[in-house]
């Protein structure tokens, strides 16, 4: 019960940090806005971090084949930066609804990709959204 809350709460956030940033985006512009998403980010992360670890600071080094990990954030900006740019367009739902469906792709092809399968639910939770999604169109042209 609690991961289904958890899910809700996961979805909810989703759907306002996605608003929230397209009006900064729409207020700052572009750029300074996903900036801005991505530098409150890191100001509330390290010390929340910090706290979890016991005010210890880490100590790690990336070798050359592993620098990919650091693809993320630039990935991450990008999303922001699109977002940011076609929530005033085609509205928040839409957007939440193709976020999800990005991500559940992503997640297949991750999968993929190790090796593993994709497991039924992950595909009928796809083809469930996806299905929403259409009739969702269908009804607004309607």
């Amino acid at each position: 019960m609690i991961y289904s809350f958890l899910a809700l709460l996961s979805g909810v956030n989703v759907a306002i940090s996605i608003m929230l940033n397209a009006r900064l985006g729409a207020i700052k512009g572009l750029y300074k806005g996903a900036f801005i998403n991505y530098f409150m980010g890191f100001c509330i992360t390290i010390p929340l971090y910090l706290i979890i670890a016991g005010f210890t600071l880490p100590t790690f080094s990336i070798s050359l084949p592993e620098i990919f990990i650091l693809t993320g954030g630039s990935i991450g900006y990008l999303v922001v930066l699109i977002n940011n740019n076609i929530t005033p367009k085609i509205g928040i739902l839409y957007v939440t609804i193709l976020l999800f469906i990005g991500q559940i792709a992503t997640g297949a092809l991750m999968d993929i990709f190790a090796g593993d399968s994709i497991s039924a639910g992950k595909l009928i939770g796809a083809l469930l959204i996806l299905a929403g999604l259409v009739y969702l169109v269908k009804v607004e042209n309607k």
